[in-house]
């Protein structure tokens, strides 16, 4: 069993980095045909107004924070350090699939759920870095109306960050649920 570790890990590798290079070119399929087909257009409205298609340029981070930044300290804070932050999190599953996972006490988000979290976060956050290199600039298109909320504009990665954010907190709701139930099944049983 012990033989087949490295070439399990060499297979996940393959399929997080495949995952990851596709999520992100359809990311920027979806940028360029939001940027053909909506630039100038206006706004385009679906299922009534739950979704509304507008293409716009953000200079900035979510919710255009920082657009009125210089633009040495924009690089900084959203090319430099996105890059290096995503180089980490790259090597940083690089060197837990080296090791394996096979520990029954591994943690909640090492498994199954931190590695699509992790694709997810990866993705998400190249997709946007690739566009700050390239353009300057994010190119966003996809508007939500949720209830009486509406979103900011964003594009497919930020809703692959938004995904990575869902199913961290979910993993971690039922690491926490199943936890509950140990600690109850060790307490020794009452006096009385």
């Amino acid at each position: 069993m012990e033989s087949t570790r490295p070439a399990r890990a060499l297979f996940l590798g393959f399929a997080m980095a495949s995952s990851c290079l596709a999520l992100v070119a359809l990311d920027q399929w979806t940028k360029s045909l939001a940027e053909t087909r909506l630039a100038g257009r206006g706004i385009v409205r679906l299922a009534g107004d739950f979704v509304v298609l507008v293409f716009a340029r953000n200079k900035g981070a979510f919710l255009s924070l920082g657009s009125g930044l210089s633009p040495t300290l924009r690089g900084f804070l959203l090319v430099a350090l996105p890059a290096a932050v995503l180089s980490c999190l790259g090597w940083a599953l690089v060197a837990q699939g080296r090791r394996g996972s096979g520990k029954a006490s591994a943690p909640p988000m090492g498994g199954r759920a931190g590695m699509v979290a992790a694709v997810l976060v990866l993705s998400g956050g190249a997709g946007n870095l690739f566009d700050r290199i390239a353009y300057g600039e994010v190119r966003d298109f996809l508007n939500f109306r949720i209830g009486w909320l509406r979103t900011g504009i964003m594009n497919l990665a930020d809703l692959y960050i938004l995904a990575a954010l869902v199913v961290v907190v979910v993993a971690l709701a039922r690491s926490r649920a199943g936890t509950k139930g140990t600690k109850n099944d060790e307490r020794p049983p009452a006096s009385g």
